[in-house]
């Protein structure tokens, strides 16, 4: 066996990282594998970037807001594009002025692991996991870095390694309960600043448009596509003119055009997993539960999962006490939970279906379809309650 340690953690995402941080600072001996080797870990760009209220407070609670309240934009309000008009929700004023953080999720990444290596942990890149066993004791992971076998004994696992999770695959007794989405999206990172310093959401008829702030130059794009689409079926002389016309709004400015640094067709796809723990293993983030961008919910999640789960193991080897550990899936369902509704509602406000009609489809269905998005879109405008049950669950203010 080639290693052991408490905890090992697969996976330095943000989950990973800030689980291993907390961790690091309680004490608790664990290790980190990721996937990629530390050029391509360093020299990668996600488009996440939205940070709720709650995550930065909890992160806060543990010193690990710094660079977020020090180098982050502050967002606090959006705009919905629609039939060439804009509507501004100022949902910070509706929050107490508690809105989001605009931090990139890529710089956020390479802040923690920075942090983590400098305060003596241990992070072992190019590791790719392929296999987990179980016993009464603890967990053994194997893979492989470069072609050597990689075998970590210890005696917790946390999964903090994705949608392809290979401890998910570990953990043969779970539920899963998942969902896909008849949308498409191109997800689109321009090297251009945004146009105005806030979220667009164009409401059109033939597709959702967003323009998402991740920093004075970098600026996230999502295009709502046919499901049979490629990126090859998208090149930049499309793109830019179906997304301007998309968040078009009489007096506002056009967008402003960059270079593309990063390209993907994403289709959203919904699951959960039940329970998020057996045994020794513990899954967080995407490896537990999948989410849509729509309301830039999933980091989000996963940052709260690892906060949770690292108390959990905290007060295990500091105090001896199991029962957050023990509670972890409990407590963190619920709240996952609600966030999948938030993320489900706001693609029935946004999204056109633009998939081919079934044949079976009658006439006149997609006009319907599009009268009861406009509807859904004035009675945010116009209900007060529902605009401040809107902002508390997308800025992620809990009272």
């Amino acid at each position: 066996m080639d290693e052991l340690t408490s905890v090992c953690i697969v996976g330095a995402g943000p989950a990973g990282l800030v689980l291993a941080l907390i961790l690091l600072e309680s004490g608790v001996p664990c290790l980190v594998l990721e996937r990629l080797d530390e050029a391509a870990f360093r020299n990668r760009r996600a488009g996440a970037g939205m940070i709720e209220h709650r995550t930065v407070q909890l992160l806060d609670e543990h010193g690990l807001a710094e660079q977020i309240l020090a180098h982050g934009g502050a967002n606090n309000v959006c705009e919905f594009r629609f039939e060439g008009q804009a509507f501004v929700l100022e949902y910070g004023s509706l929050t107490g002025g508690r809105g989001h953080f605009i931090y990139a999720q890529h710089e956020l990444v390479r802040a923690l692991a920075d942090r983590f290596i400098a305060g003596g942990g241990d992070i072992r890149f190019g590791v790719h996991v392929s296999g987990l066993e179980q016993s009464t004791e603890g967990a053994i992971v194997s893979g492989a870095a470069g072609g050597e076998a990689v075998r970590v004994g210890c005696e917790f696992v946390a999964g903090c390694d994705g949608a392809r999770s290979a401890v998910l695959c570990a953990m043969r007794d779970a539920s899963v309960i998942e969902r896909q989405h008849p949308f498409r999206w191109l997800t689109l990172l321009a090297d251009a600043a945004p146009s105005k310093p806030r979220t667009l959401y164009g409401f059109h008829a033939r597709g959702f448009a967003g323009q998402m702030r991740r920093g004075p130059t970098l600026t996230r794009f999502m295009l709502e596509v046919p499901r049979g689409d490629s990126i090859e079926d998208w090149p930049d002389e499309r793109i830019w003119p179906e997304l301007q016309e998309r968040l078009e709004a009489a007096g506002e400015p056009a967008l402003s055009r960059g270079t593309f640094i990063g390209r993907d067709v994403l289709d959203l796809r919904v699951r959960v997993v039940e329970p998020l723990h057996q045994g020794h293993v513990f899954l967080t983030g995407d490896a537990g539960h999948l989410i849509t961008p729509a309301g830039g919910k999933g980091m989000n999640l996963a940052i709260q999962d690892a906060i949770e789960l690292g108390l959990g193991l905290k007060e295990k080897y500091r105090h001896e006490r199991d029962r957050r550990l023990r509670d972890y899936t409990a407590t963190r369902l619920p709240a996952i939970w609600r966030t999948q509704q938030f993320s489900n509602w706001m693609l029935s406000l946004l999204h056109a279906s633009v998939s081919q009609p079934a044949p079976q489809e009658p006439e006149g269905s997609r006009d319907f379809r599009y009268q009861l998005r406009r509807a859904r879109l004035q009675e945010l405008i116009d209900d007060p309650n529902l605009s401040r049950w809107f902002a508390h669950a997308y800025a992620g203010v809990d009272c």
